[in-house]
């Protein structure tokens, strides 16, 4: 029985950090991607596929929204800090090109990058959601440094 749930345990623990892990590739390929769309022939290669602005933002939110979620649920009573590392650097991967853009724009607001113009409420949602996974993964790192193992 001991060694039954040693097993699962070392499964959760690998499917939290698998979880966690794509939840990282695929904010850096909503990076490269967002990049990739200020570039006329990548833009133009995109609405080929059918896909709109709109539905990219949302195709990668949902994909990272259900992945880090999944991650945090089933490392809830794991004590892995690699699972919480990978949902935070995630979270700061999915921040930096809004923010960027945002800052761009204060400096210099002639210049309009990205989509913050056609979609106004995308530089938005992306900021929450990166804020929301990268508060979760500090506190879930704060939990796993403070808990007492016996």
């Amino acid at each position: 029985m001991t060694k039954q749930v040693n097993i699962n345990m070392k499964l959760k623990r690998r499917l939290s950090v698998g979880l966690a892990a794509a939840t990282l590739v695929v904010a850096v390929l909503f990076f490269a991607g967002s990049l990739l769309l200020m570039e006329s022939w990548f833009a133009a290669l995109v609405a080929q596929t059918g896909l709109t602005l709109e539905s990219f933002v949302a195709l990668f939110a949902i994909c990272i929204i259900v992945l880090s979620t999944g991650a945090f649920v089933i490392s809830w009573k794991q004590r892995t800090f690699l699972g919480a590392g990978l949902l935070a650097a995630s979270g700061v991967i999915f921040l930096i090109h809004p923010l960027t853009n945002f800052i761009t724009h204060l400096i210099h607001p002639q210049m309009t990058m990205g989509h913050s113009g056609a979609i106004p409420w995308g530089p938005i949602l992306v900021v929450i959601l990166g804020s929301a996974i990268l508060g979760l993964s500090l506190a879930r790192g704060i939990r796993i440094a403070t808990t007492v193992s016996v």
